[in-house]
């Protein structure tokens, strides 16, 4: 008897009229054939079915799995005074302090994900996504990382918002070399460096006899709030905006308005401090807590 392994509608027209007509097969064998060969069909197309879900699915798993964020936690022991250099190329970097001898590192590592790997010596912490990664195309890496409340830190991105609270250390640097808003609040540090290309800065503090701190800005607004008992030498410079404001603090201090207010150059209290301040293309606000 003939056979056949493509779907019915494949068949010719008259295929079992001929097999009628020869005497090959009766009409209870006819339809029994046709239901053989339509089950037949039936199970093939399931088969391919059931093939092609179980791709598209593995196919979906493997592109979620590549679009999704991979992250790293690690906790290690530390100094009070330990030193944190982290030099990131895109995301954000938060740092916060705790009463806590240890410095726990978190990040959501965006596809395709970077790799690094903290490495732990006599100063302290370093980590470097840059150097780690370098020729590689990553994406975003989003630090969260707690310190110890007299931690020295040192921060840098290319582009991303930078953020420090609490920390009471000897230095705090923050840098981002592109775009991003750096925050450094609750800040007790001998040394501060808060620099960016476009972004705006927000600094509070408690000044340091003796303490340096130096904030720039090439295009955003540098806002600063200290106590009203704080004693510093201020320059501050707003070339092209001409936008300056001492808030309070201009009637605490004696100062020198220069160039028709681009630059202001004076005192509060006993100058016991030091503060630079240089927007290009931003404002400078120095106010009171």
């Amino acid at each position: 008897m003939p056979h056949f392994t493509s779907a019915p509608e494949a068949i010719p027209a008259n295929y079992f009229s001929i097999l009628r007509i020869q005497g090959l097969m009766s009409k209870t064998q006819m339809i029994a054939h046709v239901s053989e060969a339509y089950t037949h069909v039936k199970r093939r197309r399931a088969r391919v079915l059931l093939a092609s879900a179980a791709l598209l699915i593995f196919s979906l798993a493997t592109a979620t799995d590549s679009l999704a964020q991979r992250h790293f936690s690690r906790t290690y022991p530390a100094r009070g005074d330990v030193r944190l250099e982290l030099t990131n190329r895109t995301g954000t970097i938060t740092v916060e302090s705790w009463e806590r001898n240890l410095v726990k590192v978190s990040a959501e590592m965006e596809a395709p994900a970077a790799r690094f790997t903290p490495e732990i010596n006599e100063n302290g912490m370093v980590i470097n996504v840059l150097r780690d990664n370098s020729g590689q195309d990553v994406g975003d890496v989003n630090f969260r990382i707690f310190v110890p409340v007299n931690a020295t830190v040192d921060l840098e991105t290319r582009r991303g918002q930078i953020t420090v609270r609490g920390v009471r250390g000897e230095m705090v640097r923050a840098h981002v070399s592109s775009e991003g808003d750096i925050e450094l609040t609750d800040i007790r540090a001998g040394t501060v460096v808060a620099e960016n290309t476009m972004g705006n800065i927000l600094f509070d503090a408690e000044l340091v006899r003796g303490g340096s701190y130096s904030l720039r800005s090439a295009q955003g607004d540098i806002s600063v709030r200290l106590s009203a008992d704080s004693g510093f030498n201020l320059t501050a410079d707003a070339p092209h905006t001409r936008r300056i404001s001492l808030g309070e603090f201009e009637n605490l201090g004696k100062f020198n308005f220069i160039s028709g207010g681009r630059r202001i150059i004076g005192r509060v209290g006993e100058g016991a401090a030091s503060l630079f301040t240089t927007d290009l293309r931003g404002s400078i606000n120095i106010m009171r807590r």
